[in-house]
C-alpha cells in the first residue's frame, strides 16, 4: 500500500470516530489507541468496515482499533500528519474515566511498547544463536564449540547481548518520551546506570566482581537488567524535568534543567532507589519462579488461564516487564512458555469456527485471522472471531490455554529468550533437544485439544443445520415492505461497497421521496444505534433485519433522524417509527438512500421478487 492509502484509512477512521471526539492518539504493536470523549457516539460497525481494520475494542478509557503489526504504525503516522492529535494530553488524563490501576497499567505498558521490536529481534537472535552454537548441531557437522572462530562468537554476542546490556537506557528513554520529558536526557541517564565505571551487575551476582561501597554501607553496582530501577528513575526524571522547565529562567533552561535532572536522577538511582529496588526485584523474580514451579503445574494452569484475559483487557503488556526481568536475572523465561499456549489455543478455536461457519465473510476473515495468529498477532482472531462467537468459544480457548500451560510447567519447559510466538516460538527452546521437542508436542496437543473441543461444544453440526432451517423458514413467503416512500432498487446498486457486495446479507434499498419512516415488518426492536442511523428488528419467526438510514450518515451524529421507538419495543408492520430530514442530509453532502438488509441471509436467499410496496425473498436451492 502507498502513503496515500494509509492516509485514506486514517481519514475514514477519523470521519467515523469524529475528529472533535478524539482527545489523543497513540498506538501499540497492533492497535491504534484513541482517547475519546464519547464512546457511545462511535459506530463500531462503520469502523470495522474501513479497510485493514480487524476489529475494535474499548477498555480503560481507550477506543482501540485493531490493525495489525506494520499497518498500525503507518496508519498512525498518516493520522498524525493529517490531524496532529496529542499523544498525551492533560485533558485526556482529566477526563479519563478508567480506574487508577488501569491508568497505571496503561502508562507502564505504553512505556514498554516501543521496546517490543528490539526485544523481539533480540529473541530471534538468541534463537538463531541456539541453533548455530548448539553442541548437537555442531557435532552433526563434525565441529565442537571450540571450533567457532572468535570473530563469529564476538559478532553473535553483539547481536544477542546489546539490547539487554543497555536495556535501562531504552526504558529511561521511553519513560521520558511517554511522560513528556526530553527523551535524550532519559537515554543518557539510562546509560549512566550501566556505566563501565560501575561493577557489572551480572559479574557481582556471579561472584567475579565486588560492589563499590559508598559511605561504607551502600553497595554501588551497575543496573544491567534492573527493569524497575530504570522504569522508576525514568518516571522521576521526566516528572522533575517538566516541573523545572516551568520555573527555570529561559536563559538557564537549556543547560541547567538537564544538569539538575541528570544529577538528581542518577543520585537517587545509585544511592537510594537502586539498592532498594534491586533487592526487591531479585526477590520478586524468585517468587515468580516459585509460583511457576508449584506442584502439579498449578502455576502454569493459572497463568495459562489468566494471560488471554489480560490480552482481552489490554493489560498483557505488563508481562513484558516480568519476562524481561526473568531473562536478565536468570537467563530463562518460563513465563512466556505458559503464556504461549494462548496463541495455539486461540488459533485453533478461530480456525475451527472459520471452517464450520456458513457465512463466507466469517470464513474468509477467520482463516485470515488464524494465519495472522500463527505469525504472532492475536487480536484479529480473538476480537474478530472468537469473542464474537460467544462465551463457549472463549471458555474453550481459556481452558485449552490453561491445560497447555499446566503441562509445560509440569515438564519444566522454559524459553531462553522473548518475543516469538506460535510458529516461530520453537526457536526459543532449540538450545536443548528435550526442550524444543517437548514444547512443540505440547503446542500441537494444545492446538488439537482446542480444535476438537470447539467442534464438539461450540459449533455443532446439528445446530448449524437447525439455524439454516430456521432462517429458511423465517424468510419463506415473508413480505418485507418498503420502510419509506420512494423507488425500490436492488442492494447491488447502492453507493456503498459493503452493502452492495452483500457482505451484511441480502436486501434492497429505497431512494426516498418522502420523510416518514414505517416499520417494514412486525417484530421487536432489538437495536438502535446511538447515532440513530441504524435500527435492528427481529420478527416473531426469527428473521433479523437491519434498517440503515442513509450512507455515511453516522457522521451526522443522529441530527437528521427523529425516532419514535425505543429498544425492546414491539412494533407492527406499517407503524410510523420516525422520520428522516432529507434536506439536512443533502446539505451535508450525504446519500439519503435507505437500505433494508436481512442479515446473514446471502447463503439462503437467491434474490427478491419486487412489487410496488414490498419485496418477497426468493429462497436459493
Amino acid at each position: 500500500m502507498t502513503k496515500s492509502n494509509y492516509q485514506e484509512i486514517a481519514k475514514k477512521l477519523v470521519a467515523v470516530v469524529g475528529e472533535d471526539n478524539i482527545v489523543s492518539a497513540t498506538h501499540c504493536a497492533t492497535r491504534l489507541r484513541l482517547q475519546v470523549k464519547d464512546r457511545k457516539a462511535i459506530d463500531d460497525n462503520q469502523v470495522e468496515q474501513v479497510e485493514e481494520v480487524k476489529g475494535v475494542f474499548y477498555n480503560a478509557g481507550q477506543y482501540q482499533i485493531i490493525l495489525g503489526t506494520g499497518i498500525v504504525n503507518k496508519v498512525y503516522d498518516a493520522l498524525q500528519s493529517l490531524y496532529s492529535f496529542n499523544e498525551v494530553s492533560k485533558d485526556q488524563m482529566a477526563k479519563d474515566d478508567s480506574s487508577p490501576l488501569q491508568r497505571a497499567v496503561r502508562n507502564i505498558a505504553d512505556i514498554f511498547v516501543p521496546i517490543i521490536p528490539i526485544l523481539g529481534a533480540t529473541g530471534l537472535f538468541l534463537g538463531l544463536k541456539g541453533v548455530l552454537f548448539n553442541e548437537t548441531v555442531l557435532n552433526a557437522m563434525g565441529l565442537t564449540p571450540n571450533s567457532i572462530p572468535e570473530w563469529l562468537s564476538a559478532s553473535v554476542t553483539v547481536l544477542t547481548d546489546t539490547a539487554f546490556g543497555f536495556l535501562t537506557a531504552f526504558i529511561c528513554w521511553s519513560a521520558f518520551k511517554k511522560l513528556g520529558g526530553l527523551p535524550i536526557i532519559g537515554f543518557l541517564i539510562g546509560l549512566m546506570l550501566v556505566s563501565p565505571a560501575l561493577p557489572n551487575a551480572y559479574a557481582v551476582a556471579g561472584g567475579t566482581a565486588e560492589p563499590i561501597m559508598a559511605f561504607g554501607v551502600i553497595p554501588l553496582v551497575g543496573y544491567q537488567g534492573s527493569i524497575l530501577t530504570a522504569l522508576i528513575t525514568g518516571m522521576i526524571g521526566a516528572t522533575l524535568e517538566k516541573k523545572l522547565r516551568k520555573i527555570m529562567p529561559n536563559a538557564m533552561d537549556l543547560i541547567f534543567t538537564p544538569f539538575v535532572v541528570i544529577l538528581v536522577s542518577v543520585f537517587v538511582a545509585l544511592f537510594v532507589l537502586g539498592p532498594i529496588v534491586h533487592a526487591f526485584e531479585g526477590q520478586a523474580v524468585k517468587v515468580i519462579e516459585m509460583f511457576l514451579h508449584l506442584p502439579l503445574g498449578i502455576g502454569g494452569l493459572i497463568i495459562g488461564f489468566l494471560y488471554p484475559i489480560a490480552v482481552m483487557t489490554g493489560m498483557h503488556h505488563m508481562f513484558i516487564m516480568i519476562e524481561t526481568s526473568l531473562i536478565a536475572t536468570t537467563g530463562f523465561n518460563p513465563l512466556i512458555t505458559v503464556c504461549a499456549m494462548y496463541g495455539f489455543a486461540n488459533a485453533a478455536v478461530c480456525l475451527a469456527i472459520a471452517l464450520r461457519t456458513k457465512s463466507s465473510s466469517v470464513k474468509t476473515a477467520g482463516i485470515s485471522a488464524t494465519i495472522t495468529q500463527m505469525l504472532g498477532v492475536s487480536e484479529p482472531a480473538l476480537f474478530g472471531v472468537v469473542m464474537r462467537t460467544g462465551m463457549k468459544a472463549i471458555l474453550v480457548m481459556l481452558g485449552s490455554s490453561a491445560i497447555g500451560g499446566m503441562v509445560l510447567s509440569l515438564l519444566g519447559i522454559q524459553a531462553n529468550s522473548y518475543g516469538l510466538a506460535v510458529l516461530l516460538s520453537p526457536l526459543m527452546y532449540i538450545y536443548e533437544p528435550y526442550q524444543v521437542i517437548t514444547y512443540v508436542l505440547v503446542g500441537i496437543g494444545t492446538f488439537a485439544l482446542a480444535f476438537i473441543l470447539t467442534n464438539l461444544f461450540v459449533i455443532k453440526k446439528s445446530d448449524a443445520v437447525k439455524k439454516v432451517a430456521k432462517t429458511q423458514g423465517s424468510v419463506k413467503n415473508s413480505k418485507v415492505y418498503s420502510p419509506i416512500e420512494g423507488e425500490i432498487i436492488p442492494i447491488t446498486e447502492v453507493n456503498d461497497q459493503v452493502f452492495a457486495s452483500k457482505m451484511m446479507g441480502e436486501g434492497f434499498a429505497v431512494l426516498p421521496s418522502k420523510e416518514t419512516i414505517k416499520a417494514p415488518v412486525s417484530g421487536v426492536v432489538k437495536m438502535i444505534a446511538p447515532t440513530k442511523h441504524a435500527i435492528g428488528i427481529v420478527t416473531t419467526d426469527g428473521m433479523e433485519l437491519l434498517l440503515h438510514l442513509g450512507i455515511d450518515t453516522v457522521e451526522l451524529n443522529g441530527a437528521p433522524f427523529n425516532l419514535m421507538i425505543k429498544e425492546g419495543e414491539t412494533i407492527q408492520q406499517g407503524q410510523v417509527i420516525g422520520s428522516i430530514n432529507l434536506n439536512m442530509i443533502e446539505d451535508k453532502g450525504k446519500d439519503a438512500t435507505v437500505m433494508v438488509i436481512i442479515t446473514d441471509s446471502k447463503e439462503i436467499i437467491s434474490g427478491f421478487e419486487y412489487n410496488q410496496d414490498y419485496v418477497l425473498p426468493i429462497l436459493g436451492s
